[in-house]
């Protein structure tokens, strides 16, 4: 199937332009500019257009290969401006909007990807483009590369006078830039080949009766709102409801209704997504939801937890959802999107661990009588794809049930990291004891157990206390369910113990202020259960203010920032166990 799809279209500027030709008039993408009314169809043909236009007046910035950054809302013009840039042969860089209101903070991660990406220009909107001055009083040098306004490039530029760059599959489409969830956002480098690989790998995951109809709120800045909810419905030719995440954030409910409204049949969304739906839908909101058309959710791109599939399917179930809808995955950007996803109209996959022998590195089910993890399969290879659990430190191939890191290749994988040769022979190129690959080092750990993954977690997010390997996202999930503490605001990290010789573990937690009662039974309540759970203490617990966990673009924790906050004294501290007199 995959073979046969990577010679379907011969790029995405083909794609895009097949579309157009045979479903010109039929609507691809419907905005809801509030998350709920005002909606805005959009064809195949008017995207097209619109990007022809856009694209001649790209070409007079620059030349093919060059990059530009897309900064601005999500919304037409974002889509249209991303798809120009194929259109014009030239490199897109989309870019997270930096909060206007806190610059000092946000813009310096702008002005790095505009920096390392050698930007011959910065593709903008005229509401953002009111803010260019407050940009630029804390990064000077983005002054000095031209902004372009799509909008009135896109009214006063002619179609007619384009034509196709010819790209071809080994063409670079768009540089991706990571998260920055453990270091610095790094660009990775994706083909248009490695683009048409990815969606049909996801294509073989959604497309349920020949059917395909699609609610997104992701964010079209990174790799699971572009790809899955911009690529994915151009690919398969068939429509996409999409929404600004902001109007998702504010009101969940409108995600759901939109689903209902729209008949979807695909939505996919992060973990803490579904969580957050349990927690602000109230009973009585559910009421005229209806998620029977809801075939496929995928859930990837954070840890996935059992506890969340369990409430949702109680909160929802009433409502039309059925469990064998939620689609664990895995994926990173390194490999496009998605890596490997549980089959289709199948319930996922839940497995109990023993936790003690999953501190020593092996994945054991638990017996009735031991203390158990309980951890979500993640599928299996997809065609053309491979994966492989190796010990990082030999390059040696592990056996099912050994954890080690989680290495991968097939056509999905990127090029590499823009402009950074050595760190993509590291990461891309790296190579078994017996010298098979290359394959992608994905920093993640894992394991198989009955055909499927098993994600464990970050390699340089890893724990080791006493000998003991601990996970920061199970300490996490422990830890929120403590009364008065935020869910998906938890940072758990390892910390020089008092010796200065060995690790000790430290948890960061954001208070809710409404439910937190008396903040130092909420300490004892952490070390607690912590101790109970892992029988490993925590060195010092920090409850912390709302909304002040340092957090990517994306909405993942940083742990290493909010590690440096505490070492340099910088957390918005509610209180501070033990206090710095005792420390």
């Amino acid at each position: 199937m995959l073979e046969d799809a990577q010679s379907m279209f011969v790029d995405l500027v083909d794609m895009v332009r097949s579309r157009a030709d045979s479903q010109g008039d039929e609507t691809v993408f419907r905005f809801l500019l509030d998350g709920e009314a005002d909606e805005l169809p959009f064809s195949y043909g008017e995207l097209d257009r619109q990007a022809r236009a856009l694209a001649v007046r790209l070409q007079q910035e620059g030349r093919p290969g060059d990059r530009v950054v897309i900064l601005m809302a999500p919304g037409a013009e974002f889509v249209v401006a991303f798809v120009a840039c194929m259109y014009s042969g030239l490199i897109a860089v989309p870019a997270f909007l930096p909060d206007v209101m806190n610059a000092e903070r946000s813009v310096p991660r702008l002005r790095a990807i505009a920096q390392d990406a050698e930007a011959v220009c910065i593709l903008t909107d005229e509401l953002f483009a009111t803010f260019r001055e407050q940009l630029w009083s804390v990064a000077p040098d983005l002054a000095r590369t031209p902004w372009l306004l799509a909008g009135e490039a896109i009214r006063t530029g002619d179609p007619e006078a384009w034509s196709d760059p010819e790209l071809g599959g080994e063409a670079i489409a768009f540089i991706q830039y990571t998260s920055g969830s453990t270091a610095l956002p790094k660009g990775v480098v994706l083909t248009h080949g490695n683009l048409l690989a990815n969606s049909e790998v996801i294509k073989s995951k959604c497309f349920v009766d020949g059917e395909f109809s699609g609610v997104s709120w992701l964010p079209p800045y990174h790799d699971m709102g572009l790809i899955g909810g911009v690529l994915q419905p151009l690919y398969q030719g068939r429509p996409m409801v999409l929404m600004s995440p902001m109007d998702f954030l504010a009101r969940p409910l409108r995600w759901l209704q939109a689903i209902t409204k729209y008949s979807a049949t695909v939505s996919p969304a992060p973990n803490f997504a579904f969580e957050l739906c349990v927690r602000r839908i109230a009973p009585e909101q559910r009421e005229g939801l209806d998620l029977s058309s809801w075939r496929v959710a995928f859930n990837g791109a954070e840890p996935i937890r059992p506890s969340t599939l369990e409430r949702f399917d109680e909160a929802f179930g009433p409502y039309g959802w059925r469990g064998q809808t939620m689609l664990p995955c895995y994926g990173l950007a390194e490999s496009t999107l998605m890596v490997s996803g549980h089959g289709p109209e199948r319930p996922a996959v839940v497995t109990a661990f023993d936790r003690d022998a999953l501190g020593k590195g092996e994945a054991r089910p638990a017996a009735e009588t031991e203390t158990v993890e309980r951890l979500v399969a993640c599928g299996a290879a997809e065609p053309l794809h491979d994966i492989r659990i190796i010990d990082p430190d030999s390059a040696v191939e592990l056996d099912d049930g050994e954890i080690g890191e989680i290495w991968l290749s097939g056509p999905s994988v990127g090029r590499g990291y823009w402009g950074r040769r050595r760190q993509t022979r590291e990461i891309f190129e790296a190579k078994l004891d017996s010298g098979e690959g290359p394959f992608l080092r994905t920093g993640d750990l894992g394991f198989f157990h009955d055909g499927e993954l098993y994600v464990a977690g970050r390699i340089k997010d890893l724990i080791i206390v006493r000998g003991r390997n601990l996970y920061p996202q199970d300490i996490e999930g422990l830890v929120e369910k403590v009364p008065g503490v935020r869910a998906g605001c938890v940072a758990a990290f390892a910390v020089a113990a008092d010796d200065g010789a060995t690790d000790a573990l430290a948890v960061v937690a954001e208070v809710d202020e409404a439910k937190l009662g008396d903040a130092n039974a909420a300490v004892v309540a952490i070390r607690s259960a912590v101790t109970e759970h892992y029988q490993v203490a925590p060195a010092s617990v920090t409850l912390i203010r709302p909304r002040s966990l340092a957090k990517t673009s994306s909405g993942k924790v940083q742990r290493h920032a909010a590690k440096r906050a505490l070492e340099e004294g910088a957390l918005d501290a509610v209180l501070a166990w033990p206090p710095e007199s005792d420390r």
